[in-house]
């Protein structure tokens, strides 16, 4: 093995034991640890600068419309908007087990639209809980197809998940598009396979003793609204978002713009107080930053690995290694073992040093870059990981379950549906 292949190794090894341990920020793990390792290496002040503008270049764009896609989301939040939707939804509805699991998978696919995991346990969670109780249906089911459900919308263009993602296919314009463009179709049969799972799950429940049938519980469902709230607005901001999604697709330029215009227009028709917009965006800023500078400073590690050539050097020491015959499966034979691979890594860590290395060795093999992201991208074990997503701890309190339980309970579904995905993908030549 050569030493840089060593170096790039010890780095990527090193970023994650100190992550996994958080004994630093990522912000910290992104930047100081690849840049030390490109010195080790023997790059020059020069050399590292021109890694650092390759690999921020990659994330900028990406930083960009995290800037204004979260605030934008947090606005129709604020606004409403999906609470109505899902009081929509509930209307008229006689709620049972069945009932409650399938609005259970919808009301989380509505409230992760904006990309946020915390925003989709703290709006699912608390309102299905009550009915949960009452229908007496296991707790562990509402948090299993709420960690499911949300999967399906890692794909969107402004998912966190996406973004990440879409760093790593150089040459390719509006990466995150691009992904979400290819992912859509199995986007929409994940859905389903949710739907079913909820289904059976409500079926199973209803045998150990779950009621099938509560016209009182249908009776108290009631929608909490803050004092931000616009309920009469909300055709026009339903309207907006289509509007946004539509421009995404359909319109020549860049994402970022096209949320910029759209917050600027929420917030001056929303809450056209102008103190009160500022109030709002400095509460949104103190959400973002960390988030945004985490995924724009990502972009040295890319830089560094992929320039320096320490991910050049790597692969062929996993090239060498690795059986002929196995090569070209490596990267489903990862995908097949990524949920419990996810219990050790994090989504930075999978995404940006793992992912690459992958990709790197199906290369050698024929295997196209792209091909390999779109089959690695959704980690679905990090659902079950609480290194990977802390905010499980938050959702295991909100319903009250223990951590443990909870893990149990949903690896298995869990693993299943990301079989199915991984099946669904090749049938329809995703990632082939």
């Amino acid at each position: 093995m050569s030493f840089t292949a060593i170096v790039g190794f010890a780095t990527m090894i090193l970023i994650t034991v100190l992550l996994l341990k958080k004994k630093v920020s990522p912000m910290f793990a992104f930047t100081v640890i690849p840049i030390a390792a490109a010195f080790l290496i023997g790059a020059s002040v020069s050399d590292v600068s021109g890694y650092l503008e390759t690999g921020l270049n990659k994330t900028k764009g990406l930083m960009l419309i995290m800037f204004f896609s979260l605030p934008y989301f947090s606005v129709m939040s604020d606004a409403g908007m999906f609470n109505r939707i899902v009081e929509i939804l509930l209307k008229h509805i006689k709620l049972g087990a069945v009932t409650i699991c399938v609005i259970t998978v919808l009301v989380a696919l509505i409230a992760e639209i904006d990309g946020s995991v915390t925003a989709t346990y703290l709006v699912t969670i608390p309102m299905m809980l009550p009915l949960y109780k009452k229908l007496k249906v296991d707790p562990r089911v509402l948090l299993f197809l709420c960690s499911a459900s949300m999967c399906a919308l890692f794909v969107t263009p402004w998912n966190s998940r996406n973004l990440r993602a879409s760093t790593l296919l150089n040459g390719i314009d509006g990466a995150n598009n691009y992904i979400f463009t290819k992912m859509f179709p199995l986007m929409v049969l994940y859905i389903i396979f949710c739907i079913i799972t909820a289904v059976v799950m409500a079926k199973i429940q209803i045998k150990k003793g779950a009621l099938a049938v509560n016209d009182e519980a249908s009776q108290e469902v009631k929608m909490e609204y803050k004092e931000l709230a616009r309920p009469k607005l909300f055709l026009f901001n339903l309207l907006l978002t289509f509007a946004i999604i539509l421009a995404l697709a359909f319109v020549p330029c860049e994402d970022y713009f096209v949320f910029a215009i759209g917050l600027v227009i929420a917030l001056t028709v929303n809450y056209p107080d102008l103190k009160l917009q500022e109030e709002l965006l400095k509460s949104y800023g103190r959400q973002l930053y960390s988030v945004a500078c985490a995924v724009f400073l990502a972009g040295v590690v890319v830089g560094v690995l992929s320039e320096s050539g320490m991910m050049d050097a790597m692969v062929s020491f996993l090239v060498n290694i690795i059986p002929s015959a196995l090569g070209p499966w490596l990267y489903l034979i990862v995908a097949v073992l990524s949920m419990p691979l996810m219990l050790i890594f994090t989504n930075d860590i999978w995404i940006y040093t793992f992912i690459p290395i992958v990709a790197g060795v199906g290369a050698k093999y024929g295997i196209a870059n792209d091909v390999v992201v779109f089959t690695l991208l959704m980690n679905m074990g990090a659902m079950v990981s609480p290194v990977a997503q802390p905010q499980i701890y938050l959702a295991c309190d909100l319903a009250d379950v223990k951590l443990s339980d909870y893990v149990k309970f949903s690896f298995k579904p869990l693993w299943i549906l990301n079989i199915l995905w991984l099946v669904s993908g090749l049938a329809l030549g995703i990632f082939r």
